[in-house]
């Protein structure tokens, strides 16, 4: 065998500690097979392990729990242990016997060996070690050397072990270590025939997931365990070892007492040993080597972390479960805007198969990555890419249990077909797709939707979309949360969940053209830099505000006159919009008036498309009014109109000419009834536009005085409003509420 220098993983580092306790903790030389066996179900952080188990008991339909399996290998170590063997030793007269004889043997040469006690002393040392290395290294070792074998185990130095000639270290190979055995029994029996041959440890140095050594003393069938693991381990090209991977290597050996465990919990060994085949369980291994380079498993790094709680996507989530659970086109295409959470979105679903929170048909499931782009990278000959394709067809026919994930998904279209005459990815992914054999899940945005992948009629007919909104702002801390904990801890700074939610808004003020929970994220992410190059421990609004520090400069730059005129804007849309008392499903969440990007200020709400209001042509009015609002507020209380609200008579412009081309909601007294068409692109005659024109023009002026008789309603209401906004620049909806009621409370009051 070559020689063992793989890494293992956080819960196989775990598992070998508790081995090694464990051991020490019975006067064990070396770890056993049970013991072995009982390390990888015994760890906390194997769940995969208890997992699988049950898994495959489940299968069976047995009622063993993981405590009866436990108990069963516990029971097993003990028949094992050096103490009993030894009281059985001396129970038997044969052996008391034959151990008098022995002594006997050694008092009649005992003048012999006094002759030269430097030998035997060393022999005896050498006898001690090799039957137990812990006791007999704490005696011998100097203060260079690392104190009893549990120092070299947990320190990972076998510096300790260097002098003693039958220990064999891990730097050779099992052929060599197994002949070298051997060669010293034999010529031990020939120099000392009369003394018994002491066995001898083999060592096996492992290194962890954090770089550290650890030596593993092993017998006979666990050094034969690592020469499975080996085969395994080059068969599949694992970069790291699992738990359940030594459980796959143990059912290679075909041991007796492995067998004779599942014998105890009345299982069939045979069925056990195809359900744990390393071609099936290898969870993280399942990926053959030709394809690792642009397949990943990510059932692996979620592996007992939750991505995040995605409180608002449960929906999605229960959408995709349910496609996924049909006969024929199980496939989904997911939906959005860069930042909402896509990638998230597949995140969740596969902590949930890790977690056993998934239907019951998908425990067993993993969740592969492909990378498109490194599919085709470096295939510059004819035939390299169809190769890879082939390649990765026939992984997808040959494992039924696997979820493949493409992001981007638009990028399968001609991906591969460098040459003429060329399949791309696409068009080979469209017979298994149908069948429902393979599951496939994509996303993508909007636009890339429409422009690249809907455009395909046979390919997207196969896929279900699933559209992915923004989320509610008061949904984005618990979308984030576990995230923000490793930006805490990469930065060493806190922040607190008061001021997660300041970011929230603050990002909906000054990054609006992106999207909620990416936005947020990398805001929070600039605050924590500011904080920590600043000397603070902890986030707080300044280190949140001074992340835009280029937009204080600009306000810096803004005369009195500006600022107001900024405020009754922002405020008149504000208030025409609550006030309105039927734009119910506008979520409100802040008002600014410092300058970001293109615009001088803004008034942040969100469409709560949960609510479907009564949609009369009086609700489609206040919501014309609600854009007006700002031009409305600087007519009234300003005397004068600026161009910041051209971007408002556009939006108002459009929304109006969709409701009358499109909705058809014209006045009684039209002369000429509207029907539906595409307003976009109206193929209408001259006089049905002449209609058009003057049906929008009356609905603006009746959205128009409908804005005004609200701000003239609560004048009051609007100037304290802009007197606050003038002093805090930000109010958070909260705080603009409670100046209302303020106000209110004041006019009731006189």
């Amino acid at each position: 065998m070559a020689n063992f220098e793989q890494k293992l993983t956080a819960a196989s580092t775990e598992m070998f500690k508790s081995i090694l306790e464990e051991m020490q903790n019975r006067k064990f030389t070396s770890v056993n097979f049970p013991l072995l066996l009982w390390g990888a179900v015994d760890t906390c952080e194997g769940e995969s392990v208890y997992s699988a188990l049950e898994n495959y008991l489940f299968t069976l339909e047995d009622c063993v729990t993981p405590k009866e399996i436990e108990d069963t290998l516990s029971d097993m170590i003990s028949d094992l242990e050096p103490e009993k063997k030894k009281e059985e030793k001396s129970d038997n007269p044969e052996e008391g016997k034959s151990d008098a004889t022995s002594n006997d043997a050694k008092e009649a040469t005992a003048s012999d060996t006094a002759k030269s006690s430097t030998h035997q002393d060393a022999t005896d040392t050498s006898k001690k070690i090799a039957t137990n290395p812990s006791e007999e290294l704490k005696e011998q070792t100097s203060d260079a050397t690392v104190e009893g074998l549990e120092g070299s185990l947990q320190n990972g130095d076998n510096a300790n072990f260097e002098e003693i000639p039958e220990v064999i270290s891990a730097d050779q190979s099992f052929a060599e270590t197994s002949e070298k055995n051997m060669d010293d029994e034999s010529d031990a029996i020939e120099d000392e025939s009369d003394e018994d041959v002491p066995d001898i440890v083999t060592l096996i140095t492992l290194t962890d997931h954090e770089g550290k050594e650890l030596v593993i003393p092993v017998d006979d069938n666990v050094c034969k365990v690592f020469e499975e693991l080996s085969k395994i381990i080059e068969k599949f090209g694992i970069m790291e070892i699992e738990p359940l991977h030594i459980i796959s290597a143990m059912f290679m050996t075909d041991d007796d007492d492995f067998i004779d465990f599942f014998c105890a919990l009345s299982c069939n060994y045979d069925d056990a040993k195809k359900y744990f085949h390393p071609d099936r369980i290898l969870v993280y291994g399942v990926i053959p080597f030709q394809l690792s380079g642009f397949l990943s498993t990510l059932n692996e790094k979620i592996d007992g972390k939750a991505p995040c709680e995605i409180l608002c996507r449960d929906k999605e989530a229960d959408i995709l479960w349910n496609i996924m659970l049909k006969k024929n086109k199980r496939n989904a295409v997911i939906v959005g805007e860069p930042g909402v959470g896509k990638s998230a979105l597949i995140e969740k679903l596969t902590y949930d198969i890790n977690s056993g929170k998934c239907p019951p048909e998908f425990k067993k499931f993993k969740m592969i990555v492909l990378d498109v782009n490194a599919l085709i990278a470096g295939t510059s000959y004819r035939g390299d890419a169809e190769e890879r394709i082939k390649d990765l067809i026939q992984f997808l026919k040959d494992n039924n249990d696997v979820i493949l994930f493409i992001d981007e998904v638009h990028t399968i279209l001609g991906a591969g077909s460098c040459f003429e005459g060329e399949m791309d990815l696409a068009n080979a992914l469209k017979p298994i797709l149908a069948r429902g054999d393979t599951i496939v899940l994509g996303a993508t945005t909007q636009e890339e939707y429409e422009k690249y992948f809907q455009r395909d009629g046979a390919l997207s007919r196969r896929f279900e979309k699933v559209v992915v909104k923004e989320p509610l702002a008061h949904n984005v801390y618990p979308m984030i949360k576990n995230k923000i904990a490793i930006l805490s801890d990469f930065h060493k700074v806190t922040i607190s969940k008061d001021i997660v939610n300041y970011a929230v808004m603050i990002a909906c003020c000054f990054a609006f053209e992106k999207k909620n929970p990416d936005k947020t994220l990398d805001l929070i992410d600039r605050a924590m830099v500011y904080a920590k190059r600043h000397g603070k421990k902890k986030v707080d609004k300044a280190c949140i505000l001074r992340t835009f520090d280029i937009f204080f400069e600009m306000w810096d730059k803004m005369s009195i006159d500006s600022r107001k005129e900024v405020a009754y804007h922002e405020a008149g849309h504000y208030i025409v919009g609550k006030a309105s008392g039927r734009l119910t499903r506008y979520i409100w969440q802040a008002v600014s008036i410092m300058p970001a990007e293109d615009y001088l200020g803004v008034t942040v709400y969100e469409d709560d498309d949960t609510v479907v209001p009564f949609c009369s042509l009086d609700y489609y009015i206040d919501d014309l009014a609600l854009h007006l609002g700002g031009r409305v507020a600087e007519k009234i209380f300003r005397k004068v109109y600026t161009s910041g609200a051209s971007a408002d008579l556009h939006s108002t412009t459009r929304e109006a000419n969709y409701i009358v081309s499109k909705l058809a909601m014209v006045s009684e007294d039209c002369p000429n009834r509207i029907y539906l068409n595409e307003c976009d692109s109206p193929n209408y005659s001259e006089k049905v536009i002449d209609a058009i024109n003057e049906e929008v023009d009356k609905l603006v002026k009746k959205a128009e005085d409908r804005a005004t008789q609200i701000l003239d309603e609560n004048r009051d209401i609007l100037e304290a409003i802009v007197e606050a906004l003038l002093k805090h620049r930000i109010m958070s909806e909260k705080d603009l509420d409670k100046v209302w009621k303020e106000t209110v409370a004041k006019r009731t009051h006189k």
